[in-house]
């Protein structure tokens, strides 16, 4: 076990090693902070990339090893360690140890290589072989010592109850390999069986108190997404009515809308109309025109057109009308000069 005086930083390591447990599956923890085995599955097979980090890591790049080892441009066919990994091969600190892995499993997913025959397991620690590999093993040695033994050993018992353990729900500290089979109390023939009959192999996989837990889980998870769709459903109507109200809302909205730029058109009109500059010339206008009538009358009056008291009348009128409109002129652009002055 590494300790925290050998890890340039123990906190960064930590991060980095839960990066690879959330972008990937079926993650064992083999040594605390220096060795994990990925399980995944390609062209139904069994595959262990294991994950070994060094002192240095991460300022070192990690060693992938996958087996069984296998042909592919990526792998070293002689040691099972995946060298040319693009991830790899660009690797600095800051790359992410997750994604990593991540790129090398998937192109083994998608483009399954071809096994190398009689390759072993490469691994430091003694890797955990899956449940069908490890009971491939047990027939080998028992067979090799003799039949009349008809048990697995200890250590293979062991490797098949950690990586079913490991396997069984990450979720759940509580299962233990106690609720796992035994699979010592097996005979030889029924072990022959367990390994080359997939029917009888999933029988005994689902007859697993593990596996049934998980099968109950299943489906009290299918059942709380049926209840929740049904809630959907449900309020499906209600939704409805809330979208049609918004339309309606908004439709209305549009419509104040249009009539406030209305009436905003118009309020700007009378301003323009109201406005003291505008007043101001308005009356400059009607005392030339009040002007213009008294004139007129006058010629009126010189061509004989009207009597004497007509046209006294009348230039009267206009020449009182002339002057109103001046004086309100002159006072009200004195005015507009003294708001001038005072900056408004």
């Amino acid at each position: 076990m590494l300790t925290r005086a050998q890890f340039n930083n123990l906190d960064y390591r930590r991060h980095q090693i839960d990066t690879l447990k959330v972008f990937n599956d079926n993650v064992v923890e083999i040594v605390e902070l220096e060795e994990y085995c990925v399980h995944f599955e390609s062209a139904a097979r069994n595959f262990i990339l294991t994950v070994l980090l060094t002192v240095n890591f991460p300022n070192e790049r990690p060693k992938l090893i996958l087996s069984p080892r296998v042909r592919h441009c990526w792998v070293n066919p002689l040691t099972g360690e995946v060298e040319k990994a693009p991830g790899l091969l660009n690797y600095s600190p800051h790359s992410d140890l997750g994604r990593v892995v991540q790129v090398v499993i998937r192109e083994f997913e998608r483009f399954p290589p071809s096994v190398i025959k009689n390759s072993t397991t490469v691994s430091s620690s003694n890797l955990i072989l899956p449940l069908s590999i490890n009971i491939s093993h047990s027939l080998d040695n028992i067979n090799t010592v003799g039949a009349a033994n008809n048990t697995v050993s200890a250590m293979q018992q062991q490797n098949i109850n950690n990586y079913l353990s490991q396997q069984a729900s990450p979720h759940e500290s509580s299962l233990t390999t106690s609720n796992l089979p035994n699979l010592s109390t097996l005979s030889l023939d029924e072990l022959k069986k367990l390994d080359n009959d997939p029917e009888f192999f999933n029988d005994f996989i689902q007859e697993m108190s593990v596996v049934q837990q998980l099968n109950e889980e299943l489906d009290s998870m299918i059942n709380q997404l049926e209840y929740i769709a049904r809630e959907n459903l449900n309020k499906e109507g209600h939704l409805v009515e809330l979208k049609r109200k918004l339309s309606d809302d908004v439709n209305t909205l549009k419509n104040l809308g249009e009539k406030c730029d209305q009436l905003n058109k118009k309020y700007l009109k009378k301003s323009d109309d109201y406005a003291p500059q505008h007043i101001r010339e308005l009356l400059q206008i009607a005392v030339s025109t009040a002007d213009t009538e008294c004139e007129r009358h006058v010629e009126q009056f010189l061509n004989g057109k009207i009597d004497v008291q007509t046209f006294l009348q009348n230039y009267t009128h206009s020449k009182k009308l002339s002057s109103e409109r001046k004086a309100k002129e002159e006072r009200l652009g004195q005015q507009l000069q003294a708001l001038e002055r005072a900056g408004f």
